[in-house]
Formats: structure tokens, C-alpha cells, sequence
């Protein structure tokens, strides 16, 4: 595999790149180091509505004009908000990188932040929240994650409230970015093919972020206490979210519980996904997932039920918990698993946007780059024995919270059909 080069640039911004010689294009990311989490409560959802007012028009460019600048070189724009960081990112072929570096640097360094695109935009954030409550999967994940993080900003939902939204102004969206999109706050990475001294002095050329106070942090979060919730609504299925803490991203236990993970919910072959749904029929979709973070992680399950088959799937899901926590899993099902993530790194290895989300995200969390087939080693280096002692750890029934959203078929659910542990 090809290593990763790194420099961090005079202005203190890290670039990274890997070449991959034989593609003819080039994934490319800006990342933002904060994200939600980091953003006080009267102003939630600030981060994200930056990265769509990021859209709406710099000193140079309409919004017409941004939106057609790459697509008319055949190539793409985007951006993402997540509660730990913001990325823009692009897909250009080689030859355009220099256009790519331009147009990101023009949307994160000359934005205008129109006043009255401002006014525009919030009434487009505000259909998009609405688009979520009308979700319940969105919805029910999201009333998960303040049960598990409670009053943090982990537990608050990334788009924020309607009313955060209105109050947003020009002024606190400019002193936002000013602290946010400092240089040093700012990783460039891009995998495919592309030359590491050229894209330096594309990125030293053209990105120049102003240089606003240091931006805050939101804090640890606060201690995990698991609960009950049942949020009864007018919907066809009956959703359930249950969640619990794990590690953070720079925790060694990672891979075994990235490998316990996979054998339990990872997949069609997986325990959940055969015993409640092809063995009991009970769910169309069930599966599980994991979120390692900056300093704490959760490990989620989520399924889809008709209202009375509620109680019945979540005994079952106790019942499989129960098991894997006090016997641990079978040797095979840990080869399985292994070998399962084992190609999902090496195919994944094939796609320029994968290696590039990869590097960004390696020196986001561990400020190193680990590759591809020393991740692989770690992964054939877990154990039986090191799964078995994390699901004791971390999959007793008890130890997680549960959502539910919509009907039941009776009383709402609570703690008599899913005891808790405190």
C-alpha cells in the first residue's frame, strides 16, 4: 500500500496525502476539527447551518456558480456535519485539482454570509428538520443518543430546533467560523491521483482562513445512567433503539469490539440478524453499530417491529445479550467476523473517497496514520477470549438504554420488559 505523506503548513494547517498513481482522480476533504458537540445550547445547530450558508455565496461566486464550478468539470461538491467535525469535500480528475483546492478554499476563506441568504437558509434547515421529525428511524436514534450522552452536546440533535435556528445572526455565524475554521484547525486530505508537493502549494496559495480566539471545546460528557423511554406515536412500526458507552476512537480494545460488533449485528450472517429475524421473524431490519469518538463511543442496536411483536422481540434480544455476555462467542464466529472485516478494509482500500475519510480520520483521532494492513494484523490478532471478556463488559442487557417510538400493543414499555441495571 502506498504511505501517507503529511506536512503541517506554515499557516499550522495539516496536509495529507496518498497517492494512488494508477486512478485518474482525486478524492479531497477539508475537515473542520469541531463539530455540534462543540457549539452552546442557545445556538444549536450553528455548525451545520455554516456548512450550508458555506453554499450560498463567497466574494467571487453566486451560489449558481458554486454549485456548477466542479459539476461542469465532470467532478462533485459536498459537505457533511457530524457532532465532532465538518468536511467539504470534492471528486475531481487529477487534472482539476487545482480548480478543487480553489473552489474549497473560495467557500471555507470568502464566504459572505449574506444577510438576507441567511433568513433564506433557515427557512430550508428548518424543512430539513422537519423532514427528520417525520422520520422515525431519524427520530428514534436521535432520542437514543440524549438518553445515553444526557444534557451534553452529544445528546443534542446535529440540525438542531427551530427556534435555535431563528436566532442565529449574521454576527454569531461570523465569529463562529472565525473560531472554527482557523487554519490550524483545519486538516486537508486527499487520496487518488495527486502529487504531494503540488497540492502544498495549491493549499498554502490559496487557503488563507482568518484567525479568530480558540475555539472551545464542549466538554466530557456526563456520566451514563441507562433509562427507558417510550415515545408513542401514529406510525405503522414499532421502532427500538437501545444503546449503551463503549471506548473512544484511541482505545486498543477498539478492534475486539469493532469484531464483537460485526458477529453481533454486522451483518446477515450475524447473531441478531438470524435469531429475530430469519429464525423468529420478528424484524425486517435489525442490526447493530458503533461510534468511537474523541473521548467516549456508543454501541447501538436498532430494529423495526410491528406493535405486538414489541415485547416478544426484545425478550429475544435479552435473551441472545444474555448469552453472549455470560458464554462469550463461538471461535468460529470470531474468524467469521474477522474475515468479514478483513475484506471490507482491503476493498475498501480500492476507492480514492475511502482512503481519504480513512487518513482524515486517523490523524483527527490518533494524529498518526495506521495502515491499512497493520490494521488488518490487529484484527487477526483479537481472540475468542478477548471478545468473550468484552461482551461481559459491555453487553449486558442491563447496562443499555431503550428507546422506543411509536405504538405498543398494550401499556407503553418500560423497565418490566426491559430491566435495567443502576
Amino acid at each position: 500500500m502506498t504511505s501517507v505523506l503529511k506536512s503541517v503548513l506554515p499557516s499550522g494547517t495539516t496536509l495529507l496525502t496518498q497517492a494512488m498513481p494508477e486512478r485518474q482522480s482525486v478524492s479531497v476533504g477539508i475537515w473542520v476539527r469541531t463539530g455540534s458537540r462543540d457549539e452552546p445550547r442557545e445556538h444549536l445547530g450553528l455548525a451545520h447551518f455554516i456548512e450550508h450558508m458555506m453554499f450560498k455565496g463567497t466574494q467571487t461566486r453566486d451560489a449558481r456558480a458554486i454549485a456548477g464550478s466542479l459539476e461542469s468539470l465532470g467532478g462533485s461538491l459536498d459537505a457533511f456535519t457530524t457532532r465532532e467535525q465538518v468536511c467539504y469535500t470534492a471528486r475531481v480528475l487529477s487534472e482539476h485539482v487545482p480548480q478543487a483546492i480553489e473552489v474549497l478554499s473560495d467557500l471555507l476563506c470568502r464566504s459572505k454570509y449574506d444577510p438576507l441568504e441567511i433568513e433564506r437558509e433557515k427557512s430550508v434547515v428548518k424543512e430539513e428538520i422537519l423532514s427528520y421529525e417525520d422520520s422515525p428511524e431519524d427520530r428514534v436514534s436521535e432520542n437514543l443518543s440524549a438518553q445515553v450522552w444526557g444534557d451534553h452536546g452529544l445528546g443534542r440533535p446535529i440540525l438542531g430546533f427551530a427556534d435555535t435556528v431563528d436566532a442565529l445572526s449574521h454576527d454569531v455565524i461570523r465569529a463562529d467560523v472565525d473560531r472554527r475554521y482557523r487554519a490550524d484547525q483545519l486538516i486537508v486530505a486527499a487520496a487518488g491521483g495527486v502529487e504531494h508537493a503540488a497540492l502544498v502549494e495549491l493549499v498554502t496559495r490559496h487557503l488563507t482562513p482568518t484567525q479568530g480566539e480558540v475555539p472551545s471545546s464542549g466538554g466530557e460528557p456526563p456520566a451514563f445512567t441507562p433509562s427507558v423511554k417510550h415515545e408513542q406515536d401514529d406510525v405503522q412500526q414499532l421502532y427500538l433503539s437501545l444503546g449503551t458507552r463503549a471506548v473512544p476512537y484511541s482505545d486498543p480494545r477498539r478492534y475486539g469490539l469493532i469484531v464483537l460488533e460485526t458477529l453481533l449485528g454486522g451483518g446477515m450472517s450475524s447473531r441478531l440478524f438470524q435469531s429475530i429475524r430469519e429464525e423468529a421473524g420478528l424484524a425486517y431490519s435489525i442490526f447493530s453499530s458503533l461510534d468511537f469518538l474523541r473521548d467516549g463511543g456508543m454501541f447501538s442496536i436498532h430494529l423495526g417491529v410491528t406493535p405486538d411483536k414489541g415485547r416478544q422481540a426484545l425478550g429475544l434480544l435479552r435473551e441472545e445479550l444474555t448469552r453472549i455476555a455470560e458464554r462469550g462467542p463461538d471461535a468460529s464466529e470470531v474468524e467469521a467476523a474477522v474475515m468479514q472485516l478483513k475484506g471490507s478494509i482491503v476493498m475498501g482500500q480500492e476507492s480514492c473517497s475511502s482512503r481519504m475519510y480513512h487518513v482524515a480520520r486517523q490523524e483527527l483521532y490518533l494524529g498518526q496514520y495506521t495502515p491499512p494492513e497493520r490494521q488488518v494484523e490487529r484484527l487477526l490478532a483479537v481472540t475468542r477470549e478477548e471478545v468473550a471478556l468484552l461482551a461481559r463488559e459491555f453487553l449486558r442487557p442491563g447496562r443499555f438504554a431503550l428507546s422506543a417510538l411509536g405504538p405498543a400493543d398494550g401499556e407503553p414499555l418500560g423497565e418490566a420488559e426491559w430491566p435495567l441495571e443502576r
